[in-house]
């Protein structure tokens, strides 16, 4: 999209992208088709605090909205203390340093898996317990690596599943899945099928076609990298704001952001797997109807609030906690709308 562009023409460009009408823009944006037909014909021009709703909507900033060079996200600098081991050893190494967040998860599944295979052979060994009975005929033959390969294909799936989902789920439910139909036939239950390579395939496939279609959830989006003091570049964590409008996506790691504005209009936090600290104490000004929206998956936020705005909470969460712990002043009146879907993690409010 080139500068010389009208604002109206980027509106109706961003628009037709996204596969929007102009009645189900001007529905988004709580105006009516008319207007937005007038601010595509460089008629009229959207009021300024619809911008940061326009520019969420279209995935874009409001600079390049505007036809402005888009502003350059804040850059975290880490000492070389802090870079990941898998970045100093190379790609494919592992270790079991639990006080590394990035390899934390790995560790845990590969001690999942570990325990679950260690479980198998505890309980087929215990005297006067058949579980897990080895079967050798013509027709059958269930050993020890029969029931294990499962498990470990389980494993695997468990301990990659940030780095490729599609791939994990289908290795997670095929292990799961063969693991659970060996069971049943030792017993004599012979009710599941096995499955062809192919529908594997075609799981996987279908998979990946999904998270592709629904690529805007923030586990699937590509990660924003940042720059280390020897030149290594790492997926962390970009913030950045618009127009007071407050912006962040991380994943994988953890870190704090101070935002260090005197106003906020609002924000958009997309966070997963990772344990990071949002510091608002240093603003003044809370704008009207201050909105808030925050994603977050596998993880934890801790967000801190100055005690002159009170906390309004509007969350959907799955296995998931959204606290808050201290009290505004008695006489706040400014106020904060936080809008949090939360899955297998936690939000934390503090007051400070």
């Amino acid at each position: 999209m080139e500068n010389k562009e009208t604002l109206g023409k980027r509106i109706a460009a961003l628009r037709k992208e996204k596969g929007l009408t102009q009645e189900q823009l001007a529905e988004k944006v709580g105006v009516s088709a008319q207007a937005v037909s007038k601010w595509e014909n460089d008629v009229s021009c959207p009021d300024i605090t619809l911008l940061p709703l326009l520019a969420d909507l279209f995935g874009v900033s409001v600079d390049e909205l505007l036809g402005v060079k888009p502003v350059e996200p804040h850059v975290i600098i880490l000492d070389k203390d802090e870079i990941p081991n898998e970045e100093k050893k190379g790609k494919g190494s592992f270790n079991f340093e639990w006080n590394k967040s990035s390899n934390r998860w790995t560790t845990v599944a590969f001690c999942i898996g570990a325990i679950l295979i260690c479980l198998f052979f505890l309980l087929h060994s215990l005297p006067g317990v058949q579980m897990f009975p080895y079967i050798e005929t013509e027709e059958l033959t269930l050993k020890g690596w029969n029931y294990v390969w499962p498990l470990m294909l389980f494993t695997f799936g468990l301990m990659n599943v940030r780095s490729n989902i599609a791939l994990s789920v289908t290795m997670m439910a095929f292990g799961g899945y063969e693991f659970v139909r060996r069971v049943l036939l030792g017993y004599g239950v012979a009710s599941l099928p096995t499955i062809p390579w192919y529908v594997i395939l075609l799981v996987f496939a279908i998979v990946m076609l999904l998270l592709v279609i629904l690529g805007k959830t923030h586990i699937l989006r590509k990660k924003e990298r940042i720059v280390h003091r020897n030149g290594d570049r790492s997926p962390r964590m970009d913030y950045r704001d618009d127009n007071n409008y407050m912006r962040a996506d991380m994943s994988f790691g953890n870190g704090t952001i101070h935002y260090d504005r005197d106003v906020l209009a609002g924000g958009s936090i997309d966070s997963n797997f990772g344990d990071y600290t949002i510091d608002l104490r240093d603003v003044t000004t809370f704008a009207q109807d201050c909105l808030l929206k925050i994603d977050q998956s596998f993880g934890n936020i801790t967000l801190l609030l100055p005690k002159h705005v009170r906390l309004v909470k509007s969350s959907d969460t799955s296995f998931a906690a959204f606290t808050s712990t201290g009290d505004p002043d008695p006489d706040a009146t400014q106020t904060i709308i936080i809008r949090a879907d939360v899955s297998f993690g936690s939000l934390q409010v503090k007051y400070l």
